[in-house]
């Protein structure tokens, strides 16, 4: 994976707080209150992902809090059975595959950025070409930003905006 020591930039981003283009997690997957990694948590960085592909594209950030604290990424590396930044892209990649796609992983560019003892993940989001849904609980879903919000469209909503926006 590139090491983009961009600090000032993430900082910077830190700063302006979450819009439409910038959405922040405290982890990839690993739940601190209950000590596990979590689906879930894992399923909202996809969620986020795929609403920056159908959007205007945008960065995700993990490793920082909703309030915009440096959290770090070191409880999801030390969740993974490869536990280094290898090892966090490769698992990535693989719920990016599963959920969304191989295709759509092109648009997606994941740097790794460090902060003194701390490390954030920077997932670069490009917009898709062509609307992009996620595979969740045997169904299909779309989202797309609106604000500084993921949200899901029903089915009666996705075709105007597919119109709209490709």
């Amino acid at each position: 994976p590139k090491d983009h020591s961009r600090k000032i930039p993430v900082l910077d981003l830190i700063l302006e707080g979450e819009h439409s283009t910038l959405e922040f997690k405290q982890t990839l997957r690993w739940d601190a209150k209950n000590g596990v990694s979590s689906k879930d948590l894992e399923k909202a960085v996809i969620k986020t992902i795929a609403a920056f592909l159908n959007s205007n594209g945008g960065t995700l950030l993990i490793g920082i809090t909703d309030g915009g604290k440096i959290h770090g990424i070191e409880e999801d590396l030390n969740s993974l059975v490869r536990k280094d930044r290898d090892g966090l892209e490769n698992h990535l990649n693989q719920i990016l595959k599963h959920s969304i796609g191989a295709e759509f992983r092109q648009y997606v560019e994941v740097s790794f950025v460090a902060f003194d003892s701390k490390e954030v993940v920077a997932v670069e989001v490009m917009p898709a070409p062509k609307p992009v849904y996620v595979k969740l609980n045997g169904g299909e879903e779309f989202f797309i930003r609106t604000g500084n919000t993921t949200s899901p469209l029903k089915l009666s909503e996705v075709g105007s905006y597919i119109e709209s926006h490709w």
